[in-house]
């Protein structure tokens, strides 16, 4: 009696090309180290913009700071003028409020 075996199609093994093409799924704990250095690259990132922002503004403030001692430099240069000419060279005490005139 003859046998009649079905014979199934033999599947072909895949290709090396399909398998380094197709998706595999990541491990969990490699899955939450690549999220874990992500979060850590992104808060770095905004640390250090927040970082130049406030850099910028304290550039700002230095840069209004010197104008305003230059100006303060101009006041004091012509207060010392003026001076000079209503009580002649010398030294002013202002805690004592008193002049003391240069001798030669």
């Amino acid at each position: 009696m003859a046998v009649n075996k079905t014979q199934k199609p033999t599947q072909s093994p895949p290709k090396v090309e399909d398998i380094k093409n197709s998706p595999s799924k990541i491990e969990e704990k490699d899955l939450n180290t690549l999220k874990k250095l992500q979060q850590d690259t992104d808060k770095l990132v905004y640390n250090l913009g927040q970082l130049y922002v406030q850099k910028e503004k304290m550039n700002e403030t230095e840069n209004e700071l010197k104008k305003t001692i230059k100006i303060i430099e101009q006041r004091e240069e012509a207060l010392g003028k003026e001076l000079s000419s209503k009580y002649g060279i010398g030294t002013v005490n202002i805690e004592a409020g008193t002049f003391t005139p240069h001798t030669s």
